[in-house]
């Protein structure tokens, strides 16, 4: 049987084959452990739009429909949206540490 954090690694992967590739490994630290990206990732997950693409590089500007595309279809609807969402995903530790009995 195949875990949460294995399935949410898929996802991951299967979601970003048109996102430049530098950035997935950070993507699936914030997603799957709750680790903060740079101030691109925090505002694109922060649904802050203009601000993501003014912290863009090159390539994640031309990315960007990718990314909306991405945030939408690939990753857990919680862990992103607001600065509050992002602040609490990163509070839990993400995937792993939403999973961990208290």
């Amino acid at each position: 049987m195949i875990s949460e954090m294995e399935y949410v690694e898929g996802q991951i992967d299967q979601g970003a084959i048109n996102l430049p590739s530098h950035m997935i490994g950070s993507v699936k630290r914030y997603v799957l452990r709750g680790i903060g990206g740079g101030s691109f990732l925090t505002a694109l997950f922060s649904n802050d739009l203009i601000g993501a693409i003014g912290k863009a590089d090159a390539e994640n500007q031309e990315a960007i429909g990718a990314w909306a595309q991405f945030l939408y279809n690939s990753i857990p609807g919680n862990c992103h949206g607001s600065p509050e969402k992002v602040a609490a995903w990163i509070a839990s530790g993400g995937i792993a540490g939403s999973r961990v009995e208290s």
